[in-house]
């Protein structure tokens, strides 16, 4: 093997060793002030099982329970759940089929195993009123089948209105901010917004979801932009990020070498801070 490529994978293997080595940190007291360059930083590639996402620094990688004893490349697993129903407010898989693939899959037993992905977006439509109670319950069940607490739960909320509801329904609550729209500018006052929004409603331990897609009213950010977004998150106590997405609805991120160049310079060294916009 080339010394580049070892030297490589020696790094990956650092930056694992450093995120179980301290119990991921996510799952306890955010730290503060120079403590806070220590922290490790998890870095996710969503809908991908992909092994090349190594190569640009990604840790984790989105899979589902049958998906776990795939992984390479000494990464590890944010593992989705299945996910909520927001339309009729139920989960799409029952308490059962979760206890069912915890056992099928040996997963509390799996060192593959980082996390898992509760609920995207639960109540976006905001016609769920028990969403974040269902959330609660839910990332309990998961606790009590994995009662490790390296690992940690996640959900997804997207609207600041419901930070205060969502907080604590998981270990870690993830937000997505998609400021780039089709035809316009990036509206940059999209993030600080979030970021004052989860102060105000007391959500200490959040990782920041990044817009590297193209679908209906959102269009693919420049290098610049993308790199304006992480600048911005950077300014926070944010403890990891989530690419979104690797693939999503026909468009692929790996066409889009400037972006991903911009993604493993921030996935090396996460605490350098980028310019802000």
């Amino acid at each position: 093997m080339p010394m580049a490529g070892l030297d490589t994978r020696r790094g990956q293997r650092r930056r694992l060793r450093a995120i179980f080595s301290t119990g991921l940190l996510l799952a306890a007291t955010v730290s503060c002030g120079h403590e806070k360059s220590a922290r490790p930083f998890l870095s996710v590639a969503l809908n991908t099982t992909d092994p090349v996402t190594a190569r640009y620094g990604y840790s984790l990688i989105d899979v589902t329970p049958e998906r776990v004893s795939k992984i390479t490349n000494d990464q590890r697993a944010l593992v989705w759940l299945g996910g909520y129903d927001k339309v009729r407010c139920v989960w799409n898989w029952s308490d059962a089929e979760v206890r069912q693939r915890f056992s099928r899959y040996d997963l509390a037993r799996s060192s593959r195993i980082v996390g898992y992905f509760v609920a995207d977006e639960p109540n976006t439509d905001l016609n769920c009123p028990g969403a974040a109670a269902d959330v609660r319950e839910r990332s309990a069940l998961v606790r009590s089948l994995d009662p490790d607490h390296r690992r940690f739960t996640l959900v997804n909320v997207d609207d600041p209105r419901q930070f205060a509801s969502f907080r604590g329904t998981t270990d870690v609550m993830s937000v997505d901010v998609y400021p780039c729209l089709v035809g316009k500018p990036c509206d940059w006052a999209l993030i600080p917004r979030a970021l004052q929004a989860l102060r105000k409603a007391g959500v200490t331990r959040y990782m920041g979801m990044l817009q590297a897609f193209s679908y209906q009213q959102w269009r693919w950010p420049t290098a610049a932009e993308l790199t304006g977004m992480i600048a911005q998150w950077q300014r926070s106590d944010w403890q990891g990020q989530l690419t979104f997405s690797w693939q999503y609805k026909g468009g692929r991120l790996a066409d889009h070498p400037e972006l991903l160049r911009v993604l493993k310079r921030l996935n090396d060294a996460p605490h350098e801070l980028f310019p802000l916009p």
